[in-house]
């Protein structure tokens, strides 16, 4: 039955013992509500905490969800494995494991699907340090010079994409890379593909995750950004 699915939600997860279950929960709610006959793809990323035993245990309530363990590799590879794995399905949504966003975003993408290729939910506000909204902000002029506007939030974790669209950015994208995303953001703008954007919201009474800046961060971005620009001259 999952192998027929509509639609693939990839989420990649590390140590989210204290957010993946209430995620899981108002995520399939969201999907019951919107119709869709979906499955879950978790891709660990070598977690250390009991994220895994806890997804285990809700395949008895859930048997939606599909687990795929992997050692710890970092958050691109787990997406592109993650894509690897949803390309059963014709449409992909990828979200992040620490439920920051409100499901309700989603509405606008699954209604629109039909018409685009790439739907995004932009982040409204960026919790983060200065130095590294800084970084995002580069990270965004870089693409947009090279590639060509209309996306502001290039890097968003709210993704619906169209599969068969997806594949043929996938066929060139590095498998290392630190942000997959931002070179699928940029293939499907410089292809003139189709893109829908609207805004996602940070949920109500959540304590947020303030993203800060550290040595392994720094040097992924800097990696990224040489990666954008290199794949600017692969396409």
């Amino acid at each position: 039955m999952l192998s027929n699915c509509e639609l693939s939600v990839v989420i990649p997860a590390y140590n989210e013992a204290q957010n993946i279950v209430d995620l899981i929960k108002d995520w399939h709610q969201a999907f019951v509500v919107n119709e869709v006959a979906y499955r879950f793809i978790i891709i660990d990323d070598g977690s250390v905490d009991n994220t895994v035993d806890l997804l285990k245990a809700l395949q008895v309530e859930l048997p939606t969800i599909t687990i795929y363990p992997q050692n710890n590799k970092g958050h691109g590879p787990a997406i592109l494995k993650g894509y690897e794995i949803g390309m059963q399905s014709p449409w992909i949504f990828q979200i992040d494991a620490d439920h920051q966003f409100e499901t309700n975003a989603f509405k606008g993408l699954w209604q629109q699907r039909h018409n685009y290729d790439l739907l995004l939910a932009e982040r409204e506000v960026k919790h983060a340090t200065l130095f590294r909204k800084i970084i995002s902000n580069a990270s965004g002029l870089i693409v947009h010079l090279l590639f060509g506007n209309g996306v502001k939030d290039v890097n968003s974790p709210y993704r619906l994409m169209r599969a068969d669209k997806l594949q043929q950015a996938l066929q060139r994208i590095p498998p290392n890379s630190f942000a997959p995303n931002v070179l699928i953001t940029s293939f499907f703008i410089f292809t003139k593909k189709r893109i829908f954007t609207n805004v996602v919201h940070f949920r109500k009474n959540v304590s947020l995750k303030k993203s800060r800046m550290n040595t392994y961060f720094f040097k992924g971005c800097i990696n990224s950004m040489l990666q954008v620009i290199k794949f600017r001259f692969t396409l």
